[in-house]
């Protein structure tokens, strides 16, 4: 094997693949990068056996082969290069890499001994543009739950279904749902890792002007864009159906600034109950305001007045500061709608002007 590079392609390739390359004493190969050298070019490979992460080189193919060496200490010192061509090649089962003024040789394992991605066929395509499910995707994840002992919950569902892919994620506190459009006739439910798609929303980073394409299987799903695959195992198991807890009417209707409203809870919730962190709102149909309050005994009391247009009488609910903000600053636009019944049921925030998005959070009952 004999490879010839730029510092610069190479090191955006190995910062993509290196992330999951943990340190896994029982499977000492999980924390290497393969290098995969082709006629066509250059592939960097890497796993953790649930996520799969290849992403293509554009190199200079003097000698066809394969070889793994540890991926972080690779991307470490392929970062510290200057920007001039890289020589990478086999020499007596080690890796030597070579630039102009430097020659290193790095110990390796043989690629026989490096776990086998599985294939997805390019099957059920969805295509989309990478902003547009950067975005969407980051309005739904901030909702799925952390505790990985509840798989189904510890990621989101991506519902494939007539020219409309639905995410959902929920932490059973909070739920976030978002409709993106898009060309598809196949209907499938797929509940995909929280860890893979914090990867996903990691390697494509700014990019804005690439598309993404999705497959999927009974088993997997595969993300793709300019050079970059990622392979994800999916949950089996079925998604709680949380549509049933969303009401179909409510008793008040609110609407307000989100840009005024923001801020006064957080100059609220600084005197709200550590680790419950609640605070009231209360909502006056006839001062046509929103009166957020909290107390505590250790702290004191706070109590901050939002203007807002209310239809339906008065009404109040308690929230978790936390989960309320974490809506606000999800939701497009600065108008928004706050949506309740009663301080025991979920109320409902989406934006005045999208009905693509909604955030469910569930009070706190006193």
């Amino acid at each position: 094997m004999r490879i010839i590079c730029t510092q610069e392609n190479l090191n955006k390739g190995l910062g993509l693949v290196s992330h999951i390359a943990n340190k896994n004493s029982n499977l000492p190969i999980l924390n290497n990068v393969l290098l995969k050298a082709d006629k066509e070019g250059l592939n960097l490979i890497t796993t953790d056996l649930e996520i799969g992460i290849k992403v293509f080189v554009r190199s200079k193919i003097e000698d066809i082969g394969e070889y793994t060496v540890d991926a972080k200490l690779l991307n470490s010192f392929v970062s510290l290069l200057p920007r001039e061509n890289i020589e990478m090649k086999l020499q007596e089962e080690n890796l030597e890499v070579k630039t102009k003024n430097q020659e290193t040789v790095i110990s390796g394992m043989e690629a026989e001994d490096f776990p086998l991605i599985p294939e997805i066929e390019k099957e059920n395509e969805v295509e989309l543009p990478v902003a547009e499910f950067r975005k969407s995707l980051s309005q739904a994840i901030f909702a799925a739950s952390l505790d990985n002992s509840r798989v189904e919950i510890n990621a989101v569902n991506f519902n494939f279904t007539k020219n409309k892919l639905i995410l959902a994620a929920t932490d059973s506190y909070r739920l976030a749902e978002k409709k993106v459009d898009i060309q598809n006739d196949k209907e499938k439910d797929l509940i995909v890792p929280l860890k893979t798609l914090q990867e996903l929303l990691r390697i494509l980073g700014e990019q804005n002007d690439q598309k993404l394409k999705i497959y999927f299987n009974e088993n997997q799903i595969m993300f793709v864009f300019d050079g970059v695959e990622l392979i994800s195992r999916v949950i089996d198991g079925k998604y709680p159906d949380y549509t049933q807890i969303i009401p179909d009417d409510f008793t008040t209707t609110i609407k307000c600034v989100a840009s005024k409203l923001a801020p006064a809870i957080k100059s609220v919730a600084l005197f709200c109950k550590q680790g419950i962190n609640d605070i009231k709102l209360t909502f006056d149909s006839k001062a046509q305001e929103i009166v957020v309050a909290t107390t505590a005994s250790n702290t004191g009391t706070s109590v901050a007045k939002v203007p807002a247009e209310i239809k339906g009488g008065d009404n109040d609910i308690v929230f978790n500061h936390r989960y309320l903000l974490d809506g606000l600053s999800n939701i497009d636009g600065d108008d928004i709608i706050v949506k309740i019944n009663n301080n025991a049921s979920p109320g409902l925030v989406q934006s005045t002007g999208d009905d693509k998005y909604v955030y469910l959070i569930m009070p706190i009952r006193q």
